[in-house]
């Protein structure tokens, strides 16, 4: 069930936009966005840029892979929302095939090594981090993944198991199949980042 803040609790930049961008998309808005808009300068802002950072800075890893990563890391936390948007982001960056093929991690998976290596393990990361040990991170390394690629993909890991989380706690549901391209879209054509009008003209203290 919603936190009641979170669906009436927004100043009215905030609400403007939110309206505003239902009204073009003509979908109700996205559970994530209420989330981050809530008092975005003590929560949102912060973690929209490091998702900005983590998912489309320079890295190592593809943005398709990342996105990848972050539907492996939501499936694992069983993230219904998180999962479905992902999964269509991804599909944004790539054939949606690739996508499917390499989150089945078959004999048949797309995926270059180094990235069917990493899935591995943060599938492991995230559902039993406990249980990891170092040859868990020695079979990535063998894979020829880097440290600094290795750390990278750790922290799209570590920023899903955060927002799935919320997600979750939120009662957020997979979004519909139309729902998950518009959303697509969205992030590919404006990112992470918090929206300027709601970064520059909302309080969200």
């Amino acid at each position: 069930m919603y936190i009641g803040a979170i669906e009436s609790g927004h100043d009215r930049p905030t609400k403007v936009v939110l309206g505003t961008m239902e009204l073009f998309s003509r979908i109700p808005v996205p559970a994530v966005l209420k989330v981050l808009f809530y008092r975005h300068r003590f929560f949102g802002t912060p973690l929209s840029d490091l998702f900005q950072q983590v998912m489309r800075g320079p890295s190592f890893w593809t943005v398709a892979e990342r996105e990848i990563f972050a539907t492996q890391a939501s499936k694992a936390n069983e993230c219904p929302f998180c999962a479905s948007a992902h999964h269509a982001i991804a599909g944004a960056y790539t054939d949606i095939n690739v996508v499917k093929l390499s989150l089945a991690q078959g004999a048949d998976s797309p995926a270059r090594p180094e990235a069917q290596a990493m899935l591995e393990f943060l599938a492991k990361m995230v559902r039993d981090p406990d249980g990891l040990t170092p040859g868990d991170a020695d079979k990535v390394r063998h894979a020829g993944v880097s440290a600094e690629a290795f750390e990278e993909a750790v922290w799209v890991g570590t920023t899903f198991n955060v927002i799935n989380r919320m997600l979750n706690t939120v009662g957020a549901a997979a979004l519909e199949p139309k729902e998950a391209r518009i959303g697509a879209r969205f992030i590919k054509t404006f990112g992470y980042k918090v929206p300027p009008p709601v970064r520059f003209f909302s309080r969200g203290e």
